[in-house]
């Protein structure tokens, strides 16, 4: 699919909302599952690929050193992974993205392992981004498993910051299938149908994710956009101080006091 060359406005209007959802998204496959020549991993293994994730992500320098170690002394596809979470960590999406591409092309583990693993490529070439390859990888890891409604999130995320609303709304219509009642998914479609200038549909995922979860800032944030677009602009203030006062320091307060800053601006101008 060459037309996901690259990020459209979406990045820019909506992708707070959608990068949201890749905090904590580094989860690791299970590989416990697993087998190698010898049968399953040891516990022995297991902790020992526990261990290594967990230190690649709260110290990935030494994590990815202890990682190579261990990989060099045959830790096998645990410890390929492990080498891939720590560059992750340190913030080298590309070099994670190829490596873990690399592994889910030899794993012997069954398919929902190596569809984790491409997930989490994808993930990374989007961090990189590559939406071209993240679709790719995605699109293969929804082939393995097709049942997986986050799979389907995360391929509607790619495709939404290349401007494929339409396409994306497709794939969360399907995570929303496999699995109802998701807020944050609601909210990214509402996203979506707001790129398309349809704000009663866009207003109606919101209204429904809040009823699901009536402080999701998030979609208090998303509901302060369409409120603005109507000219509520008392209302768009309300929820983004709502979004303010209840997420101060993060990504998604930050766009909302830049959101009440150009309100102010063009109101006063008027």
């Amino acid at each position: 699919m060459s037309h996901l060359c690259g990020r459209s406005t979406f990045a820019r209007a909506a992708g707070v909302l959608l990068l949201a959802g890749f905090a904590g998204i580094w989860t690791a496959p299970d590989l416990h599952a697993q087998t190698d020549s010898n049968g399953t991993l040891t516990l022995e293994e297991k902790q020992q690929y526990q261990d290594c994730i967990k230190l690649a992500q709260l110290k990935p320098e030494d994590g990815f050193e202890s990682a190579i170690a261990w990989r060099d002394m045959g830790g096998g596809e645990p410890a390929r992974h492990c080498v891939a979470v720590a560059l992750i960590s340190l913030g080298k999406y590309e070099e994670a993205a190829t490596r873990l591409d690399a592994l889910a092309k030899d794993s012997t583990a069954e398919p929902g392992v190596v569809a984790g693993m491409l997930a989490q490529a994808g993930q990374a070439w989007m961090m990189a981004n590559n939406l071209e390859f993240a679709w790719r990888d995605q699109s293969r890891a929804l082939e393995l498993v097709p049942n997986n409604p986050q799979l389907w999130v995360d391929r509607a995320m790619a495709l939404g910051l290349a401007g494929q609303y339409w396409d994306a709304i497709d794939d969360l219509n399907k995570a929303l299938d496999l699995q109802p009642d998701q807020a944050d998914v609601l909210i990214y479609r509402a996203s979506a149908w707001r790129m398309l200038e349809s704000y009663d549909l866009a207003m109606t995922d919101i209204d429904n994710a809040l009823n699901l979860e009536p402080g999701n800032v998030q979609a208090l944030f998303e509901r302060g956009k369409l409120y603005r677009i109507a000219g509520k602009n008392d209302l768009a203030r309300r929820d983004w101080l709502n979004v303010i006062e209840n997420s101060n320091g993060t990504p998604v307060a930050d766009a909302a006091k830049a959101n009440i800053e150009k309100m102010d601006v063009h109101t006063g101008s008027n």
